[in-house]
């Protein structure tokens, strides 16, 4: 028979198992207590069922999947229905969804164990909450990771992530995230054993708690602090904190809590030598795991009993408790084993007698072993932790260096992407300017050739004195005079025009005369191409609305983004033509129009359109369906962001395979 040793079933064997179990179970209180988990499944897959539309009311029923945890007896079918709801949402463009999304994700990734992909979640859920400056997101976001890096193991990370959510929790006073925030630190700190620190967030926690009305996180702060007081040797204020904890926790009729309470108050009343409140706790923890079928708390229960009955030298009792233990740990109890037991200790009492004598002789020797032999456990112990430690900080280490050098490395080709976009944007730019402004250039010339030609033949006709017809030929150097200054300021605008546009944007807004604007680039982007490929022709054709007249943006934004949507249309026509039926004419539009309270320019082609599997990727940065080399994947980003966010404003695009694609950039009439 296995040898009972009593220092073997400590509390610290309880809390390790148990604590996790606990929070789980005081998270999940509330909706178990209000809802049948069952009925809210079926409720809410009947209505997802029924509400097909594409939404934000669908990304909500999606979400509802995930955290609280109603579906978490099905982790997988919940991750799935999460990551439906944040594709969607990513779809609908509704950033709020996503960041929801990503940190139920986390949630539920954390508690399966995926610790490295659940990180991945929680910070993409935090750089979205942080883009769109939701102070509240960003809040529970930053929560949500320190509590996935306290779950991983890496104390430091969770201490920054949580300390970084309770600041913006109390700067934006919210009361629900300081509470969440203060407990998770209090967790933290707790199993750091640094208990001053447990005192004061516990103190933060329970005076939100109690505000917010949140007895199962109210009970949970009372086994934090019951737990500084029992390290600090304050048994009986340790009591009265656990006390409180089992007086809500019974409310809550949180079953796994009030076991896990109950054996904490007996080895308490052990440490006090009160022999009956031990028993009749360890007791009570019995009766409540056999009666909720509940097979950790019943080994933790008959555990408690064994620790009573040795302290209390009640060696029978214990003897049996301890072999009903042994079984349980090997899943092989039951009454037929409980009725065996029952006799052999019989048997065993009589065997007792018999071996004190002997048992008193060779007491000093076995205690002296034991010492030694616990104290080379002891250090073998220790140096097994140094250099697992020391390994785990060492792999830690590495891949931190490793993670820190791709992100150098990604920053450092974001880099070179959007100067090559800048780069190509630029050399089209400059091209369509080359050869708009060589027009009135060559105007220039030949009317200043012809002038000189001219002032010739009136000073010959003046030496005859032919007046009259030195008159003649004086009007018209007069008019060619004319004609030069014209297309000198022609030039002089174009060159001004392109200059701005080459300057870097202020973000400052003026009038614009939109019309005008749009007139110009198609010029330009036409002339750019034409001067890249000389073999490239095609049609294009304005219709502008001159009832819009002038509104307020930044021109150079504007007109870069006017730019890159006729080059990327051009190009789609060029690329057509190479492949398409000899009558194909490749055909370019710009339009213009005043709506209610809107501007609208759109810009169609008649090209081979745009994939329906990738027409939602397009404005994401480095997508792109040109070859490899012939475009960064940024034209169509920046664009984006520049009628979205710097303007207010909308950029969609709608396509027909086969038929073309057009682009609609809609602005707010007053900006």
């Amino acid at each position: 028979m296995k040898k009972f040793n009593p220092k073997s079933f400590t509390k610290c064997k309880i809390k390790k198992e148990m604590k996790s179990i606990l929070l789980l179970c005081f998270i999940c209180m509330t909706n178990t207590l209000l809802y049948g988990q069952k009925a809210i499944k079926d409720s809410l897959k009947k209505t997802l069922d029924l509400h097909l539309q594409e939404d934000t009311t669908r990304v909500n029923l999606l979400l509802a999947f995930g955290p609280p945890p109603i579906f978490l007896d099905d982790k997988d079918y919940a991750q799935q229905k999460v990551r439906e709801a944040i594709a969607l949402a990513t779809k609908l463009k509704w950033e709020k969804g996503e960041a929801i999304g990503w940190r139920k994700l986390c949630y539920l990734q954390d508690i399966d164990q995926k610790y490295d992909t659940a990180i991945n979640s929680g910070l993409n859920a935090l750089k979205i909450s942080e883009e769109i400056k939701d102070s509240d997101l960003i809040a529970i976001a930053n929560g949500r990771l320190g509590n996935a890096y306290l779950t991983w193991g890496n104390d430091s990370l969770a201490e920054f992530y949580l300390k970084t959510s309770l600041e913006v929790a109390k700067a934006i006073k919210s009361k629900q995230d300081i509470l969440i925030a203060s407990v998770s630190l209090c967790d933290l700190y707790s199993d750091k054993k640094e208990w001053n620190k447990v005192a004061e967030y516990s103190d933060q926690a329970l005076k939100s708690a109690i505000e917010e009305h949140d007895y199962s996180v109210e009970a949970n702060i009372f086994i934090d602090i019951g737990q500084e007081q029992e390290e600090e040797h304050k048994l009986k204020d340790a009591i009265t904190s656990y006390r409180r904890a089992l007086r809500l926790t019974k409310n809550l009729k949180n079953y796994h809590g009030i076991a896990y309470i109950l054996t904490n108050l007996s080895y308490l009343f052990c440490s006090l030598k009160t022999e009956d409140s031990a028993l009749y706790y360890a007791n009570e923890a019995l009766l409540l795991s056999k009666g909720h079928n509940m097979a950790q708390e019943l080994l933790e229960s008959y555990i408690a009993l064994v620790n009573v009955t040795t302290t209390f030298h009640d060696y029978k009792d214990a003897l049996a408790y301890h072999l009903i233990v042994d079984s349980l740990e090997n899943k092989t109890y039951s009454l037929d084993a409980a009725r065996n037991i029952e006799r052999l200790t019989e048997k065993v009492q009589q065997d007792k007698k018999d071996a004190i004598a002997k048992a008193e002789q060779n007491k000093k020797d076995a205690d002296e072993k034991r010492i030694r032999n616990l104290q080379y456990s002891a250090i073998g112990v220790f140096l097994l932790i140094a250099v697992f430690l020391f390994w785990n900080n060492r792999q830690k280490q590495k891949s931190k260096i490793k993670i820190q050098n791709a992100y150098a490395e990604l920053k450092s080709t974001q880099s070179q992407l959007i100067q090559s976009e800048k780069m190509a944007s630029l050399g089209e730019l400059t091209a369509g300017i080359a050869h708009e402004i060589q027009n009135p250039l060559n105007f220039v010339n030949n009317f200043s050739e012809i002038n000189q030609e001219m002032v010739n033949e009136v000073t010959e006709e003046i030496n005859k004195g032919n007046i009259d017809e030195a008159k003649i030929i004086l009007n018209d150097i007069k008019e060619n005079s004319e004609k030069i200054n014209h297309h000198g300021k022609r030039a002089d605008a174009i060159v001004k025009g392109m200059l701005q546009h080459s300057r870097a944007s202020s973000g400052q807004k003026e009038l614009t005369d939109i019309n005008a604007l749009c007139d110009e680039y198609v010029r330009l982007s036409y002339h750019g191409l034409r001067a890249k490929d000389k073999t490239f022709n095609a049609d294009f054709k304005t219709d502008f609305d001159e009832t819009i007249g002038k509104i307020k943006i930044v021109p150079q934004d504007i007109g870069r983004v006017v730019l890159n949507l006729l080059t990327n249309a051009f190009y789609a026509v060029n690329e057509k033509k190479k492949t398409a039926a000899e009558n194909y004419q490749p055909t370019v539009s710009v339009q213009t129009k005043k709506l209610k309270d809107k501007i609208q320019i759109c810009v169609s082609d008649n090209g081979n359109g745009i994939p329906q599997n990738v027409i939602d990727k397009i404005f994401q940065p480095f997508f792109t369906t040109k070859p490899t080399g012939s475009g960064t994947g940024l034209g169509l980003s920046l664009s984006y962001d520049i009628i979205t966010k710097a303007h207010s404003g909308t950029l969609t695009a709608e396509t027909k395979e086969n038929e073309g694609t057009t682009f609609i950039i809609e602005l707010p009439k007053q900006l």
